[in-house]
């Protein structure tokens, strides 16, 4: 995996420029840049001594079984159950990506923490297509999964997903490229993408993400 260091949000642009002429590149950010690119069903502990493989199957019909009045969207297939479940909550093996590389640092630099962040660009694998591999749990590669709209917030986040054939293993790949950011401009970074329009009212939208950022307005002002 490549890496490369930035400490201002001019740098930032400057890396995610040299990468425009790479095709279909997604973009993930994480918080702590320490930590590995791992699916949360990965992160799980499977119970009662059962497979991680017999946990993700069991916990896929459970939900598909409930959810229902919980939800106005109805999937058509066990990808879009997936999704759905990745969405809410439920372990997967299933990551979140998304085409918009400024939505990506702002999830890597959203919250406070001491630690540095990482925003990854991926531009490898293939766009599975559900009709002709309808077992999301039977893949034998990595693939890209571009969901239907399934929520408005994964429409304004432009939001896709990777599958991973091996859910317990961190995500290595040629095609990776990690970008650190520095902790001492992660602030200076999210009052930039603040002022792009990147923000949680834009990604999150609905009263939670309005509140969430005017709460965060107020508490910058003082």
């Amino acid at each position: 995996m490549q890496e490369v260091r930035i400490s201002s949000f001019s740098e930032l642009h400057e890396v995610l420029e040299s990468l425009k002429t790479r095709q279909m590149t997604i973009f993930r950010g994480q918080k702590d840049a320490s930590w590995p690119i791992l699916t949360s069903v990965g992160r799980a502990e499977p119970y009662q001594d059962v497979t991680l493989e017999y946990m993700e199957s069991r916990l896929l019909q459970l939900f598909k079984e409930t959810a229902l009045p919980h939800t106005t969207f109805l999937p058509k297939n066990d990808w879009e159950w997936l999704a759905l479940g990745q969405h809410h909550g439920l372990p997967t093996r299933l990551l979140d990506w998304t085409y918009n590389p400024l939505a990506a640092t702002y999830f890597a630099v959203e919250s406070e923490t001491e630690a540095d962040s990482a925003v990854y660009t991926f531009w490898g694998g293939r766009t599975m297509n559900p009709d002709k591999d309808p077992d999301p749990l039977s893949i034998t590669s990595v693939v890209r999964y571009r969901p239907v709209h399934i929520t408005s917030r994964i429409t304004a986040q432009g939001g896709l997903f990777t599958a991973h054939h091996s859910p317990e293993c961190p995500f290595e790949h040629k095609s990776v490229l990690k970008i650190t950011i520095s902790n001492s401009c992660r602030l200076d970074i999210k009052k930039t993408l603040y002022k792009y329009g990147i923000s949680r009212r834009t990604l999150f939208p609905g009263l939670d993400g309005l509140s969430a950022d005017l709460h965060w307005l107020e508490a910058k002002m003082h």
